[in-house]
């Protein structure tokens, strides 16, 4: 199914244990308290980790703002010897209320072009391809600022998470 706003959801299979994984979360975090990170300079992520969840963003270079960059809740779960991490990656609350008006407005413009169409103006098609070309944008833009930081962070959490596919002793 295709959301309008862009998430995505799944579940890293670990065997790591529940306390392994948790320790390995709370190693990559940067805990933010204000315009300040407290952590080790390589953190990849900065938010916090509690007992058994965490909510964390991806860290960007000083000077870079990413307002599309995913939000990141995951639930730390035990799963026979090892832990299941399940992921929800979601757009930010400001970013999704923009969103939410973008699509909003655009879509109800598209609606209204389209009724004046059907009910005799025949001058509408402009206006029906403004409003579809207007959306179709903001799709591309929030799907493209979204997605591409999604999948990186997805990766980056796999292979702290995962198994060790090199041959390293787990």
């Amino acid at each position: 199914m295709i959301h309008i706003i862009p998430c995505m959801k799944f579940t890293i299979h670990s065997g790591k244990t529940y306390w392994e994984v948790r320790h390995i979360m709370e190693a990559e975090i940067a805990v933010q308290d204000g315009l300040f990170h407290y952590s080790p300079a390589e953190a990849e992520f900065f938010g916090e980790v509690e007992e058994s969840a965490f909510k964390v963003v991806h860290r960007l270079p000083p000077f870079v703002r990413d307002s599309f960059r995913p939000v990141i809740l995951g639930q730390i779960r035990k799963r026979g010897s090892g832990a299941a991490v399940d992921i929800r990656m979601r757009l930010s609350m400001e970013v999704l209320i923009f969103c939410v008006i973008w699509f909003g407005m655009s879509g109800l413009y598209f609606l209204v072009c389209f009724l004046t169409l059907l009910i005799g103006h025949l001058d509408g098609w402009q206006e029906i391809v403004s409003a579809a070309v207007f959306f179709f944008f903001g799709q591309l833009l929030v799907r493209a600022g979204f997605y591409i930081p999604a999948k990186r962070a997805k990766r980056r959490l796999e292979e702290l998470f995962g198994e060790a596919s090199d041959g390293e002793a787990v």
